[in-house]
């Protein structure tokens, strides 16, 4: 039997993708573009914006580029900790990033004219509408999660590299309607994204309940392909689904409570607003009557 890796070893283990590095360039040098180009314009993106974005690429990072991806390949847990990130972890944070509103506050009017027609499109309203978007989420990460495409993306690398892609889509229109700080066609009230989350959140709790109750491993390409210190590949396999279904369920509490926060404050502001406008109405009323009762108390 093989020792296993130490963490000299693992942490040495990057994978030299260079078309995920290519993409990640390309989206952090953008994004810091458009920061520059929003200052010059007196438009100050906030720095909170741009470490969540940070954040999120680094997440991606992690799943597509990180020792996760190489181990990925032959250990299932190891696999589905990286779908962890690209799929539940990586895109909230790139959406709290604001891109679309960083997009209008680099651009000029033209530009900004270009970007609205865009989102308010037909095939992005029909590609962002929210039951397709749980849709494409739910049956996507299960064919590739549980299904004989898990071992093909484990010794394939054009599969593999389909798998990572279709997968980080999937996690950005999945999430794109729970975030929601970009302008977009579709917008849930906040008892609804709620809904949207706790829907997702029973799916994966069944599916990793059934999972977890099998008694055979069923990625036996993963089990022919594992190293020797890997764990047995029934324990492997109900390791990688404890991993989704707890780490997904966190993700998933979290954005529950934010949910719950920003619709606290949602509502203080309508009230806010609310009481401000009976006020301007009562004075305006008030200064009505105290108009008319000087016009009808005026000497003749």
């Amino acid at each position: 039997m093989d020792q296993a890796p130490g963490w000299a070893e693992v942490l040495g283990q990057w994978v030299a993708d260079p078309v995920w590095f290519a993409f990640l360039a390309g989206i952090l040098s953008l994004y810091v573009w458009g920061v520059v180009r929003a200052k010059r314009r007196r438009f100050v993106h906030p720095p909170s914006r741009v470490a969540w974005f940070g954040l999120g690429a680094a997440a991606l990072a992690i799943a597509v580029l990180s020792p996760l991806a190489h181990y990925g390949r032959t250990v299932l847990w190891v696999d589905f900790t990286g779908f962890l990130f690209l799929t539940m972890i990586a895109p909230p944070l790139l959406w709290l990033g604001a891109p679309l509103t960083l997009a209008f506050r680099a651009t000029r009017k033209i530009g900004r004219k270009r970007l609205r027609a865009f989102y308010r499109s037909r095939p992005i309203a029909i590609l962002t509408f929210p039951v397709g978007t749980w849709l494409a989420f739910a049956v996507t990460t299960y064919l590739w999660q549980f299904t004989s495409l898990t071992d093909l993306a484990g010794r394939n690398d054009i599969a593999r590299s389909i798998q990572q892609l279709t997968l980080l889509i999937v996690g950005l229109l999945f999430w794109l309607p729970v975030v929601a700080v970009d302008p977009m066609r579709w917008r849930l009230a906040f008892p609804l994204r709620a809904l949207y989350v706790l829907v997702e959140m029973t799916h994966k709790g069944l599916f990793g309940g059934m999972f977890l109750s099998l008694n055979t491993a069923i990625h036996h390409g993963f089990a022919g392909r594992a190293p020797s210190w890997a764990p047995d590949p029934l324990t492997d396999q109900r390791t990688a689904i404890l991993i989704l279904w707890i780490g997904g369920n966190l993700v998933f509490l979290i954005a529950l409570v934010a949910m719950v926060f920003k619709w606290v404050a949602y509502e203080q502001r309508n009230q806010h607003r609310t009481d401000r406008r009976l006020a301007l109405q009562k004075e305006a009323a008030r200064k009505r009557k105290a108009a008319l009762e000087q016009v009808f108390t005026r000497p003749i």
